[in-house]
């Protein structure tokens, strides 16, 4: 799944993600938009995610299965 694809599932704007992984609107925007960003930001897009995802008893995610995402280093 992508980035997006969480985030509609579970019903966030896209500032609800951003305040959750600690992220600037134009951070989540590139990694959205496929542009590189790094792994330690995938890292905090993950952990909100994740965070998300135990709270509903699913299993947790790591960055590298976001679907989508370029890692610049």
């Amino acid at each position: 799944m992508t980035i997006e694809d969480y985030r509609i599932e579970f019903g966030w704007p896209k500032s609800t993600l951003c305040k959750e992984a600690d992220i600037e609107m134009n951070t989540l925007q590139r990694a959205i938009d496929g542009k590189p960003i790094f792994r330690a930001t995938a890292g905090k897009i993950v952990g909100a995610i994740n965070q998300e995802l135990v709270r509903r008893g699913r299993a947790p995610i790591r960055y590298t299965d976001l679907e989508g995402v370029v890692f610049a280093d």
